[in-house]
């Protein structure tokens, strides 16, 4: 099920990530590499543009060597470009092989002590993996080399934005308010059209108790993308986090009003509403969105979740099955689609949801974010199922390796109730539901620790 955190894009930790280095977005697929990719932050002139890109088609056709050897060429020709190393190491990123890119970048260090832009890539994939001290150590650097920096001005300035932007990030990630402000100030100096810095700016402000100027900072960054988050759902995630759910209510309904015919602010409203348990105004907000976009798959998927909690098993199948067909490949949909059959009485209905189940864990294997729910739902099929020992040994593998969903501590609730664990059971069943506010299966585990409870008595 969408959460509310996700429908406001996580904010602080989406933001870190997503506005680290423009070259790391370029990871996701090898035919978005352009020439463009490699030097546009270096020059604004096409003159090696033909060249660059025979180094990119060289290096899809795998001669790595014919690709390095053109873009030393480049590189001598004009020394204003990036190192080799460093336009290397973006190609292998682009195809993910981390490890080639580092050694490409380490090679690099030595051969340009002077240049910031391979401690800047290093400082990158650090914070990506979280290694915030190796992160910090390596932006300080390569700040320390920006500053004595004067091969390039149009590089310079590419520079003192990523050392701002990766240092603010090492601040944010150690609550170092004071400290992310004043990197993060340096960068809007620096790029005052950047809607990523200010909505960063924005949290910050408010970690600092200035709320006003926080709203302030996330309605800039609205002006200067209109994909940026609606600036009162900015505000309510903050304060839902800070646990102010009466301010952060308000917030809500203040978006709604300010956005009400924009189907995404409808939709994180119908999440954050749905979070709460208050099923009437989730389904009356969703229903909502969907007479502006019908074909919404979000909307789907929401309105979906929202009849799953709601216990509405025939609508939920239809918003999930409408979202499946549509958009066969996406998980949520899928997902949710073969818990709610194996919920129904219907014996095809019920092995179509094996097959749906089974298909997905095939399909999200190790590394991918979405192995665990997969790995979960497949568990509570089989228990359905009446599979209970395949059941169990999926549960007892998540739970090994501290994985377990929300949901997923349901399963082994009930799990170890039929099997007559049921202080254990109640003890799970309680700890989760002191915890999480919501989820897709909080009323079942409701009713089993009210039942649980009851034999005990």
């Amino acid at each position: 099920m969408a959460t509310w955190h996700r429908s406001v894009g996580g904010l602080a930790g989406a933001f870190l990530v997503a506005s680290m280095a423009a070259l790391l977005a370029a990871r996701t697929a090898d035919a978005q590499v352009t020439a463009q990719t490699l030097i546009g932050k270096a020059v604004s002139d096409d003159a090696q543009n033909q060249e660059v890109t025979g180094a990119i088609n060289r290096f899809r056709d795998r001669d790595i060597d014919g690709c390095r050897a053109i873009l030393e060429r480049v590189k001598s020709n004009n020394p204003k470009l990036p190192p080799p190393g460093v336009m290397m190491a973006m190609l292998w990123l682009s195809v993910n092989q981390l490890g080639p890119a580092r050694a490409e970048l380490e090679d690099c260090v030595v051969k340009f002590p002077k240049d910031p832009e391979p401690f800047l890539m290093l400082g990158d994939l650090a914070f990506q993996e979280r290694r915030v001290t190796d992160a910090d150590l390596l932006f300080k650097e390569a700040t320390r080399l920006a500053a004595e920096y004067a091969d390039n001005a149009k590089r310079k300035r590419d520079f003192d934005i990523r050392c701002n932007a990766g240092s603010a990030a090492v601040a944010e990630a150690r609550k170092q308010w004071e400290v992310a402000q004043k990197h993060l100030q340096g960068w809007i100096d620096l790029d005052p059209d950047n809607a990523s810095a200010h909505q960063r700016m924005g949290i910050v402000l408010f970690q600092l108790s200035k709320p006003q100027e926080a709203l302030e900072q996330f309605r800039d960054a609205k002006k200067l993308d209109q994909k940026a988050v609606q600036p009162e759902l900015a505000m309510a995630r903050l304060y839902d986090d800070a646990k102010k759910r009466d301010t952060a209510k308000k917030l809500i309904e203040a978006a709604i009003k300010e956005a009400p015919k924009d189907p995404a602010v409808l939709l994180a409203a119908a999440q954050w509403y749905l979070g709460q348990n208050d099923l009437d105004r989730a389904k009356a907000i969703a229903d909502d969105a969907l007479k502006i976009d019908t074909k919404s798959l979000e909307g789907r998927v929401v309105r979906g979740a929202i009849a799953r909690v709601a216990r509405d098993y025939a609508a939920a199948e239809r918003f999930f099955y409408d979202a499946h067909v549509q958009s066969p490949g996406n998980f949520p949909a899928s997902n949710s689609l073969a818990l709610v059959l194996i919920e129904s009485d219907d014996k095809e209905s019920r092995q179509r949801a094996l097959e749906m189940a089974e298909a997905n864990v095939a399909m999200h294997r190790e590394n991918s974010p979405q192995q665990v729910n997969a790995l979960t739902t497949l568990a509570w099929v089989y228990y359905k199922l009446g599979r209970r020992e395949d059941a169990e040994k999926i549960l007892a593998q998540i739970t090994q390796n501290n994985a377990l969903t929300t949901d997923g501590a349901y399963y082994v609730a009930k799990l170890l109730s039929d099997r007559g664990e049921k202080d254990r059971a109640r003890k799970i069943l309680e700890e989760v539901l002191a915890n999480e506010p919501m989820f897709a299966t909080r009323p079942d585990a409701k009713d089993l620790l009210d039942k649980l409870k009851k034999d005990a008595g």
